[in-house]
């Protein structure tokens, strides 16, 4: 998935705008996999559009990941190491697992139930091999192929849970970024070298994975899965090659802090006119493949790059336009989902096969039919959702929250 992963919050009203955004992406997301419940798209020539709106989803999911950890934890974490580490990990336990957990198992009990419907022995070994794995959300941190599957993709109906393995190792890698950073305040200079040097960091890494030398002795190595290539697991769905966005996010709350500090008009006016220029590159990326054809800036690879590098100015253009902030950016319901973000990215994924359309449907015929379960692909999405939010995610997390005031009080 195209698949994501919106897992920060951002409380504060200084960054609700960034909210909105991690609405914007989890719809994003879910647009993408209309592909799924209307396979007819896969052969249409809206496909590349909608591939481009789970690339375009992931990145900014992962980007604002960087931003809210950075803009939330980042001084506690400096100030004090040992309380500011426990804090954080505290908060990332109490956000994620607990739905992490019922997401995994709830898809684990669908796919023993289709393995024995279908007889299938080899998928049901599969499935119980790798459920530790998910659980603990490590699937994705290691290269492996069991029975022909690459873990990261071996739980089927609950492999959307990649994504939230992927933010978990970034997490890991965030506490010792920010301690050796130190205490020094945030710089204009030093978020925008973290930018450049992760977009930088991403396109070499993308350069290293597509070098045939490099699968060839991954795969000799630790096995071929014929359904997911060496290289797209390396460049989309491990850690190791995502977390240039993450870092980019940082670079961004690192600007975005030190905004009201004393800068040329001129790089201001820089700033904002390369977000401009990240929106163009966004927006016109939709028409490739299908209006035009520029593979070297909008197809495969280039597509993983450029977004990396026009979707951090993008944001801060459009958190920092006061007009488009308060207009459209506090939108309650935009917020709201940006709020039940994280919970509409897992449960979509379960309703979408309820409506799927037979990909022998001639979509000519039932244009009706076809319009109405993708409303209603939406809309129960964002019923369960939202109950999922109120009944899984923020009673979990103020239990663990109330645990962790009680040994550790502000």
């Amino acid at each position: 998935m195209t698949n994501s992963h919106p897992t920060g919050t951002s409380e504060r009203p200084e960054i609700l705008p960034l909210t909105s955004l991690r609405g914007l992406a989890a719809l994003l997301i879910v647009v993408n996999h209309l592909a799924l419940l209307l396979p007819q798209i896969g052969h249409s020539s809206a496909r590349p559009a909608f591939v481009k709106t789970g690339l375009l989803g992931m990145t900014v999911f992962f980007v604002l990941s960087g931003f809210v950890m950075y803009y939330n934890y980042a001084h506690r974490i400096a100030s004090s190491p040992s309380a500011g580490t426990v804090r954080f990990i505290f908060a990332r336990i109490a956000r994620l697992y607990p739905l992490l957990i019922v997401y995994v198992l709830f898809n684990f009990g669908l796919n023993i139930a289709r393995s024995i419907a279908t007889g299938d022995a080899a998928s049901a070994s599969t499935f119980m091999t790798t459920l530790p794995l998910y659980l603990i959300g490590v699937q994705t941190w290691f290269y492996a192929v069991i029975n022909g599957i690459n873990v990261s993709v071996s739980q089927y109906y609950g492999n959307p849970a990649w994504s939230i393995s992927a933010e978990l190792f970034f997490y890991l890698v965030f506490v010792p970024v920010i301690i050796l950073r130190g205490k020094s305040g945030p710089s204009v200079a030093r978020g925008v070298m973290v930018v450049i040097a992760s977009v930088a960091c991403r396109t070499l890494f993308i350069a290293i994975a597509s070098m045939p030398a490099v699968q060839s002795w991954i795969g000799g190595k630790f096995g071929v899965s014929p359904t997911l290539s060496v290289d797209y697991w390396l460049i989309y769905y491990s850690p190791y090659g995502r977390c240039f966005e993450f870092f980019a996010g940082l670079g961004l709350a690192e600007i975005w802090l030190a905004r009201n500090a004393p800068v040329p008009s001129l790089v201001r006016r820089l700033g904002m006119l390369t977000g401009l220029a990240g929106i163009a590159y966004i927006v016109v990326s939709f028409g490739s493949e299908s209006v035009f054809h520029a593979p070297r800036l909008f197809e495969d690879n280039a597509t993983n790059i450029g977004y990396v590098a026009a979707v951090p100015p993008a944001i801060f253009f459009l958190s920092r336009s006061e007009a488009f902030a308060s207009r459209v950016l506090t939108f309650a319901p935009l917020l709201f989902i940006g709020e039940i973000s994280y919970s509409l990215y897992l449960v979509h994924t379960n309703v979408e096969p309820v409506f799927h359309v037979s990909p022998e449907t001639v979509l000519s015929d039932h244009v009706g039919m076809a319009i109405a379960r993708c409303v209603l692909f939406i809309g129960v999405s964002l019923l369960i959702a939202t109950a999922s939010y109120r009944f899984v995610e923020m009673p979990a997390r103020l239990q663990v929250l109330r645990f962790l005031r009680k040994f550790h009080p502000d």
